[in-house]
């Protein structure tokens, strides 16, 4: 098993949960124990969180459990396997209530975006990101 921490479109109630994560098993609300600069990016609004800790905010997200089958769905979707894609890192979690936990996000390079359009966020509640369907 496997626990992933999501930030953005794959969270509870956003565009990507029920195609990738409906059905998993959710151990709940966390956030990262070390600052990571978490953005928007054009032209879809889609949350990046880069490999740079130390800079920016403790995350918010959401810690599942999934299997190795459904992992590597994800990493299809996060296109792992393209060079700009995204890359599972691993990071320390923290829930409210003081549980370290440490899970697998997906980050990608700062190198690999085009353009940011936003500040720094701690958490991802926004509502213009568009999905893939609609490209």
């Amino acid at each position: 098993m496997n626990l992933i921490f999501v930030y953005g479109t794959l969270k509870t109630g956003f565009p990507n949960h029920n195609e990738m994560l409906n059905g998993e098993r959710l151990l709940g609300l966390y956030k990262t124990v070390e600052k990571y600069p978490l953005v928007l990016t054009r032209p879809w609004c889609s949350p990046v969180m880069f490999p740079e800790p130390g800079i920016g905010h403790n995350v918010s997200g959401e810690v599942f459990v999934v299997n190795n089958e459904k992992l590597q769905k994800l990493d299809k979707f996060e296109y792992v396997h393209l060079p700009k894609g995204f890359r599972r890192h691993e990071l320390k979690v923290v829930s409210h209530t003081g549980v370290l936990l440490t899970a697998e996000a997906y980050l990608r390079s700062r190198k690999n975006i085009k353009q940011i359009c936003s500040d720094y966020l701690q958490s991802y509640e926004d509502n213009r990101y568009i999905h893939n369907s609609l490209r």
